[in-house]
């Protein structure tokens, strides 16, 4: 198989690239993040599809990796080959809702029927894992992975048996392995054991049952004969009781009505002294009228005080206009007469004695005047005394009781006298009941004397029939629980009785399917070690021919370093340096990759029944220059591979490969 054409119409960064290959050695250079692993896994999406996984691993497989960076539901590419001179055409639209695959015979112009979304049915041995383990090299993945032992098991089967792809192994012991845990599965040894001993315990906890039921039923003998002695009782008590009965509930009805009276006579008590309490009694009562009395006194002579008041500051009012009335015309008089006597010359003893006279009239009727009104304003003074001292008395009154105004105090006073109308009622209602208390005492009497005070319906008679009565029943009443008790108990065990016949059927059905399971697993493992002895045995044969060709291949590479190599049943390889067996890992990186690199190369050969491409992508990274340009010169004498693509990040191989005089095609992304 060649490969001819990578056409990378959506996918990845990639957008309407076209890149062309040819037969021979293909080296695709391209700085880091330039798509070349892009470009690797592009070929194998065309070839099995873009992985895609469920669950944790949704995000991180192929198919969401490579999803076209422009966006959009355009996912897809083609890709042109050649197989058996056919010329093949490879299209594929990659987007989860309009998935399309398919295989076009260019020269026909037919479709190629496949069994499967890709070309495992047209090219023996191509299937994915092979492809990966064998022709197909990622980054930092040259060593094959858990399927490769599988693979190489089943086709070393088929090589022994002549035929093609019929046998595999791994699928093979993988359905047997599945198979014997179904079988495993069939039969469960912790639920068998404990079946069994749930079985065992109740059969031991049947074997009380007949104890248990013979106690029960002399349980119910006893109780029917407790029953006939309590109806025995019954009869003979009912007619001595009848008239002792009648008596002691007169009896009682005296000293029931005696007690009611007390109980009334003693809660009229207690209501009588609240209201005594509250009302303060007579004195009180008299006290309340005395402050109302002499509030009301005060306030006639406040009022009094405040008219007298109002009289007075009147009268200053007039008195005032009055006087000036009065003492005007007088001192007007004594002036003109000064005036007068100036303007005609009057002089001599008369005209100053009239001025004198009308002078000293002027001023004493001032004074006069002025006294006058400074006794009112005493008068007044005296008044507002008075009064501001009765409103001072007013104000302690309302704030000793705590009230606004006098009404509210007589209001009480009326509340008190109504409490005191209550007691004498209740006073009244007391002296009758008791009144009917003294009448009582003398029937009453007799039976105290008879009964006491605590007198029953029950005589004593009665109350030793009681008793025994009450004995008996209690008696029943026990043996009944006792034996509703048992018979719990063996309705208990009926159940556990079909609890344990449903074991014994679950028991068998066990026991036959631990059979049946003993015998599945026996023969699992008959065929199990019959594979794995096979696939030794071909080992034994193809196994050193592999070995051989391994050894051979990373001596030619590591300069005859390790000249022997071997490759278990398993497939797993070791080193021998003549001292010891090396693992791989014990090894350098760069030797380890040269040693499953070489297995690979022969596996490569072993399952393609032609030529084909050769994948390797940075593989060689933790190679020196000398083992480089050794693989590189196998490489390129081989037959084996129809074109080989080297994925490089480095001019070093195709530097090598100028060196080698070897000819090759170079791409550049």
């Amino acid at each position: 198989m060649i490969i001819k054409q990578l056409n990378l119409d959506h996918f990845g960064k990639f957008h309407g690239r076209e890149i062309d290959l040819n037969p021979g050695v293909n080296i695709i250079y391209g700085a880091n993040e330039s798509g070349k692993s892009t470009v690797h896994a592009f070929i194998q999406s065309m070839l099995f599809g873009a992985e895609r996984l469920r669950g944790r691993g949704a995000g991180r497989d192929a198919y969401s990796k490579y999803q076209p960076w422009e966006g959009g539901a355009s996912y897809e590419g083609r890709m042109r080959l050649s197989y058996q001179d056919k010329n093949w055409r490879i299209v594929r639209n990659f987007y989860k809702d309009d998935s399309h695959f398919e295989v076009v015979d260019e020269t026909s112009g037919r479709q190629e029927a496949c069994a499967s979304d890709d070309i495992s049915s047209l090219i023996p041995g191509m299937q994915l894992s092979n492809y990966r383990n064998s022709i197909s090299t990622g980054q930092l993945s040259v060593q094959p992975d858990g399927q490769f032992t599988t693979n190489m098991q089943s086709y070393m089967a088929n090589m022994a048996m002549g035929a093609t792809d019929s046998v595999d192994v791994g699928r093979a012991l993988a359905y047997l392995k599945d198979e014997r845990k179904k079988a495993a599965g069939r039969f469960s040894q912790e639920t068998y054991h404990q079946y069994r001993d749930k079985a065992e315990m109740l059969r031991n906890e049947l074997k009380a049952r007949e104890g248990i039921a013979e106690r029960q039923k002399a349980l119910e003998q006893n109780r029917e004969s407790i029953l006939k002695q309590i109806q025995q009782l019954e009869n003979d008590a009912d007619g001595a009781m009848k008239a002792d009965r009648q008596e002691r509930m007169k009896a009682i009805q005296l000293i029931q009505e005696n007690n009611d009276v007390a109980a009334m006579y003693k809660a009229k008590k207690a209501e009588l002294r609240e209201f005594e309490g509250q009302t303060g009694g007579q004195k009180y009562q008299q006290q309340m009228s005395g402050v109302v009395e002499e509030y009301e006194a005060r306030q006639e002579k406040l009022e009094d005080y405040q008219s007298r008041y109002s009289e007075l500051e009147e009268q200053n009012e007039g008195n005032s206009i009055r006087n000036l009335a009065l003492i005007f015309p007088v001192a007007a008089l004594a002036v003109i007469v000064w005036i007068a006597g100036g303007l005609v010359g009057l002089k001599g003893i008369i005209h100053i004695l009239a001025a004198v006279l009308l002078t000293a009239l002027a001023v004493g009727l001032a004074v006069f005047l002025i006294r006058s009104s400074g006794g009112r304003k005493g008068r007044m003074k005296q008044l507002k005394a008075d009064m501001d001292r009765l409103e001072n008395e007013q104000q302690a009154i309302l704030d000793k009781y705590q009230i606004e105004d006098i009404h509210e105090l007589m209001e009480k006073s009326q509340n008190q006298r109504s409490r005191q109308d209550v007691v004498l009622r209740l006073r009244r209602e007391l002296e009758q009941l008791r009144k009917r208390y003294d009448e009582l005492q003398k029937p009453l009497a007799p039976y105290l004397e008879k009964y006491g005070d605590s007198v029953t319906l029950e005589s004593a008679a009665g109350q030793e029939q009681k008793q025994k009565l009450q004995k008996l029943r209690g008696q029943a009443s026990e043996l009944l629980r006792q034996s509703e008790q048992l018979n719990w108990q063996l309705e208990q065990l009926n159940m556990k009785q079909s609890e344990l016949s449903e074991l014994e059927e679950q028991l068998k059905v066990l026991d036959a399917d631990r059979k049946m399971s003993e015998e599945d697993m026996q023969a699992i493992d008959i065929s199990m070690n019959a594979i794995t002895e096979m696939t030794a045995r071909i080992h034994g044969s193809f196994g050193l021919q592999l070995a051989d060709y391994i050894s051979q291949l990373f001596s030619y590479i590591s300069n005859g370093a390790h000249k022997k190599l071997n490759i278990d049943e398993k497939f797993q390889v070791t080193v021998d340096d003549d001292r010891k067996l090396l693992q791989p890992q014990q090894l350098s990186a760069g030797t380890a990759d040269q040693i499953y690199f070489s297995v690979r190369m022969a596996v490569s050969q072993m399952l393609y029944d032609e030529p084909m491409p050769l994948i390797l992508d940075d593989s060689f990274v933790l190679y020196d220059d000398e083992r480089l340009k050794n693989t590189l010169r196998w490489l390129t004498e081989q037959k084996a591979f129809s074109q080989i693509l080297i994925f490089t990040c480095h001019h070093r191989e195709a530097e090598m490969l100028e060196s080698l005089n070897c000819d090759y095609h170079y791409v550049e992304l």
